[in-house]
């Protein structure tokens, strides 16, 4: 199932995009947004044999670093976006976890000390990478790209999905572009010594509400961008999609995490 997005060409443009997460209700849409397979950070730890300090790029709410708060004495949560880590920060505090959270932007942050792993989701290709990467060099030697957190294939099947993003990508000015937004989410491989590429399968029950919650947590899809009566139709027609492949108003989703790992490189690889 490909990740639905306009196409920034450019880091001024990309940043544009981006500005979305800055939004209050984004942030509270991307709650609902499936987790990544348990069995992916199980894996992930055994490739990191220090436990001391993480840092999570483009954290959001903190899908990714309270878990790894878990297993590291440090974990630096780091977003650009006040709604974003404070959404992180109420929700940590209830768990009291090892969490360091940090608005700043992964090109701007400083840290005179390095980490034994630094993360990032789907935010990776949102980053300059010719500014973030060198420090990463300096900083780690194990980076991980942890995406996948759309069902694949839709519940509703490939074809109609397709039709769906088609059709609603052109309504707010886009064009979908599966194969260049493939292109443009891989970027950031250049700068990396892959080490490995794994994925792990499992499955997830999510009501269609839920499902339709999440979408609005994507710079696409954002109800601030949309409009509410654009987004409210969009919400209709979502729902009368995926409604007929519910159970109780649940869907049963086959999801896949993929997880890739290797050391961050001052300079992109030649190709």
């Amino acid at each position: 199932m490909h990740r639905p997005g306009r196409i920034a060409a450019t880091p001024s443009a990309r940043k544009a995009v981006a500005s979305a997460f800055t939004n209050a209700d984004v942030a509270r849409c991307y709650a609902a947004r499936p987790p990544y397979a348990p069995e992916l950070y199980d894996f992930l730890l055994r490739q990191v044999p220090g436990r001391n300090r993480a840092l999570d790029l483009g954290c959001g709410p903190g899908k990714i670093a309270t878990v790894l708060a878990e297993h590291f004495a440090e974990v630096v949560a780091l977003d650009p976006s006040a709604a974003m880590t404070e959404a992180g920060r109420a929700a940590d505090a209830r768990r009291r976890r090892a969490v360091t959270w940090v608005q700043e932007t992964a090109e701007a942050y400083r840290s005179a000390a390095g980490f034994d792993l630094v993360t990032a989701g789907t935010s990776i290709h949102w980053l300059d990478h010719a500014v973030v990467f060198p420090k990463l060099a300096a900083w780690t030697e194990t980076i991980a790209v942890i995406t996948g957190d759309e069902p694949t294939p839709a519940p509703c099947g490939e074809e109609a999905w397709t039709a769906f993003l088609t059709r609603w990508i052109s309504r707010v000015g886009g064009r979908y572009d599966p194969r260049g937004a493939a292109a443009e989410a891989s970027r950031h491989e250049a700068w990396m010594k892959i080490a490995g590429r794994k994925v792990f399968p499992f499955t997830f029950r999510q009501s269609v509400v839920d499902f339709i919650t999440a979408q609005h947590s994507r710079a696409t899809w954002s109800r601030a961008a949309m409009g509410e009566a654009l987004a409210a139709e969009f919400d209709r027609e979502l729902d009368a999609l995926l409604r007929p492949f519910a159970t109780g108003g649940q869907l049963h989703l086959r999801m896949e995490s993929t997880l890739t790992w290797g050391r961050p490189l001052p300079a992109p690889a030649a190709r």
